[in-house]
């Protein structure tokens, strides 16, 4: 986690609320992810903002440096600033990466995403048991992977994650939400990954 973040988790505690939009409308009151179609992707931090530490302006300042200063390494833009605003007390913040690369490398958080021919490529193992979205039935390795063109996030940390397309099956430790949202439950064997299909 980036600097700046670690100075803001300090100070502010995460707001453990429900709810999430849908498709681009993606407007969540708890820090998640949405994963487009094209794999491009979108954080949303949502803490609550203590204003006696920063006013919204230097924080966002702070964070428009930091991305700026990222960018500038990488020698073209992968991580925007969509927004910064402050409701009620609570900060929602939006950074939109070009790719989970980018976010796995900026966050320094476990992310792929990529066709299931590709993390199978990668090495990623699927050996375990699956769900479908309506949770009607069991899937193993073989199932889910037989059409190898379909997409896949694999993910190790805790969270919600918003898919622009609609879920089809996960890995045991997901939880699924709604049609196009889930949820990473807390992982702690570290050869151990949360498996989306979609």
């Amino acid at each position: 986690m980036k600097k700046w973040m670690s100075a803001v988790c300090v100070l502010m505690a995460v707001l453990f609320m429900t709810g999430c939009g849908k498709d681009k409308s993606f407007n969540p009151s708890v820090s998640s992810l949405y994963i487009e179609k094209n794999g491009e992707i979108t954080q949303a931090i949502v803490e609550s903002f203590a204003q006696e530490y920063y006013s919204l302006d230097e924080f966002s300042a702070m964070v428009q440096k930091e991305v700026d200063v990222y960018n500038q390494k990488l020698g073209e833009t992968k991580i925007t600033v969509e927004s910064t605003e402050v409701k009620d007390s609570v900060m929602y913040l939006k950074l939109h990466y070009a790719d989970a690369d980018t976010y796995r490398l900026y966050n320094e958080e476990y992310l792929f995403v990529g066709s299931v021919e590709d993390a199978l490529s990668e090495g990623l193992s699927f050996n375990m048991i699956f769900r479908d979205a309506d949770y009607e039935g069991e899937y193993t390795a073989a199932d889910v992977t037989e059409n190898k063109s379909e997409t896949v996030a694999v993910a190790k940390e805790e969270g919600v994650i918003q898919l622009e397309k609609p879920v089809k099956y996960v890995s045991s430790n997901v939880e699924i939400l709604d049609a196009h949202t889930v949820e990473v439950m807390p992982i702690e064997a570290e050869d151990e990954y949360a498996y989306i299909i979609y």
